[in-house]
């Protein structure tokens, strides 16, 4: 087998492999007292954006993208960690992004079932 018929890992999980890694040394650095990092907030929030924007940039087949839950969802704790916006007092929100999330669904475009999305149609 030669270097051209392994398969392409794919640089998103390169990238997402790095990011972990890189936390990883960050977090080991810090438990060993060589790194003195107590930020006032914590960034573990961001672990969960990471992970949807990583989902959202690769579409499924059908074209449609996933991972705007979990984009929201992380930048709603990261903003109570920064204090910014407090769980009890932005609940709401959700009931903004639910209704966002309906109306998207309902403009975008769907395939019939049993295609994925990719042939051309006559």
């Amino acid at each position: 087998m030669n270097y051209h018929d392994r398969p392409n890992p794919g640089w998103l999980g390169v990238t997402i492999g790095m990011l972990i890694i890189g936390l990883g040394i960050v977090l080991l650095l810090d438990q060993t007292g060589m790194l003195d990092w107590r930020p006032t907030w914590s960034l573990w929030p961001l672990i969960v954006i990471v992970l949807g924007l990583a989902r959202f940039a690769q579409p499924r087949r059908d074209g449609s993208r996933d991972g705007g839950w979990l984009i929201f969802i992380g930048v709603w704790l990261l903003l109570n960690e920064m204090r910014v916006m407090r769980y009890r007092d932005s609940w709401p929100l959700f009931l903004v992004a639910i209704g966002i999330h309906t109306m998207w669904k309902a403009f975008a475009p769907r395939t019939p079932p049993g295609t994925s999305g990719t042939e051309r149609q006559p």
